[in-house]
């Protein structure tokens, strides 16, 4: 099982890299060499997974499995290097802040620390590198006895392949180094508090890469004495690489998680609302279908976007509302009255009750087709549908959900519809007579 321990320490720094890809980052370079970092580190981990080299090692060409060592190495190559150029883009970034402030001086002292050669000398250095370790390997000519990298006894042999490996690990020594600078400085600017506290983290997590990368000095010295040296990761690789995946997750999770966790909690209690007012809405869209703004949309179904789905419900019941003013009905008040003496609401639902009973009155008035002829006293125009306003999306949710709650289950309202009922099944009996 040890020897599956890099796969999800690989995953996690691809999958990484696919949420960078996808974040708004204000910094385009920032968000663009995390992602290549995260991602080349962690291909470069999936190649080097003992499992790997073993299934390239078993198409019995062994010079595919030496490459495939080489491959994974320039991976990890690739991901120091653009680790490397995170530095000068974040100091650009910081230049960037300072000119929008105004700050010319800091803007101009954070623009020449982050000129142009930085990034040359970066990409410069990559390519040195790249160059000297594929010549070494060359010289080596190593071949693969079982998993481990071997070479003859000659002592140029031996060094070389010790060279191969010394080099890369002097280069990812240098990149890492160059951003821990950064992040330590960051940290101490920060202070305490959650941001620090993710900066702290995320170099815990740096300080974990080095020690992982210093590892490799026990491959250069058994290659230089032996000739032999590990081609994969090890088992200590994959147990530095956990904990330095587990710091960085703990780093990002210590800033993106209260963000994460308020968007979550707004889905649920968006998705919450959005249910609450389903009682009411399938009432009224029976009665008034014309108020849906999707047609198409099934009500049983759960919508993908409860905010937007939300907010578009709380639209519908206000045309709804809207509709229903030329159906209120005068005798709702006396209704009421009569209800709230045999079921008295609380007295933090007497005004949602109110509301409720007329629009339950009004809704079925609505339902015969049928408009009153009287005046509709001051009383109930107080309590009729509409009425109430509030300021925010979330307000006006929140009363809604209220007063569809009042709606189904208030005795006085359930006693005010079937009154309301009553009165329009009389009131086509009648029609019906004089036909």
């Amino acid at each position: 099982m040890s020897n599956l321990a890099l796969y999800p320490v690989g995953l996690f720094f691809v999958l990484s890299a696919a949420h960078f890809a996808r974040s708004r980052i204000d910094s385009r370079a920032t968000a663009r060499y995390t992602c290549y970092g995260t991602a080349l580190l962690g291909a470069a981990l999936l190649v080097l997974a003992p499992p790997t080299i073993r299934a390239v090692q078993g198409t019995g060409v062994a010079v595919l499995a030496v490459l495939a060592i080489v491959l994974g190495d320039g991976l990890r190559d690739g991901a120091a290097a653009a680790i490397r150029l995170l530095a000068p883009a974040l100091r650009a970034a910081d230049a960037a802040h300072a000119a929008q402030a105004g700050n010319a001086e800091a803007a101009g002292n954070a623009a020449r620390a982050v000129h142009r050669h930085e990034v040359r000398g970066g990409l410069a250095l990559l390519g040195t590198v790249l160059g000297l370790r594929l010549a070494l390997i060359a010289a080596a000519a190593p071949g693969l006895s079982g998993e481990d990298l071997t070479v003859g006894p000659e002592l140029s042999a031996r060094l070389a392949l010790a060279g191969y490996t010394a080099v890369g690990m002097l280069h990812t020594t240098v990149c890492l180094v160059a951003l821990l600078r950064e992040m330590v400085r960051r940290a101490r600017a920060a202070g305490p508090g959650r941001l620090g506290t993710g900066l702290r983290l995320l170099t815990g997590g740096l300080v974990a890469g080095l020690l992982w990368n210093a590892w490799s000095m026990d491959d250069v010295l058994r290659a230089a004495a032996t000739g032999i040296q590990d081609g994969p990761e090890d088992t200590l690789c994959a147990v530095l690489g956990g904990l330095c995946a587990a710091l960085i997750a703990a780093g990002l999770g210590s800033t993106l998680w209260p963000a994460a966790a308020g968007a979550v909690r707004g889905w649920v209690r968006a998705h919450r609302r959005y249910r609450a007012l389903t009682p009411l809405w399938r009432d009224l869209h029976t009665v008034l279908p014309q108020i849906a703004l999707d047609p198409a949309r099934r009500l049983p179904l759960p919508p993908r976007d409860p905010r937007f789905a939300l907010y578009r419900r709380i639209i519908e019941i206000h045309d709804a509302r809207l509709i229903l003013r030329r159906h209120r009905d005068p005798r709702t008040a006396q209704w009421l009255d009569q209800a709230t003496r045999r079921f008295p609401p609380p007295c933090d639902h007497a005004a949602a009750t109110a509301e409720a009973a007329a629009l339950a009155a009004a809704l079925e008035l609505a339902a015969s087709g049928a408009v009153p002829e009287a005046a509709v006293p001051e009383a109930v125009l107080s309590a009729a549908p509409g009425a109430t306003a509030t300021d925010t999306m979330d307000g006006e949710a929140e009363h809604l959900a209220h007063l569809a709650r009042v709606y189904a289950t208030c005795p006085a309202v359930a006693e005010v519809r079937t009154r309301a009922r009553a009165e329009r099944a009389r009131a086509a009996s009648a029609a019906g007579a004089l036909r």
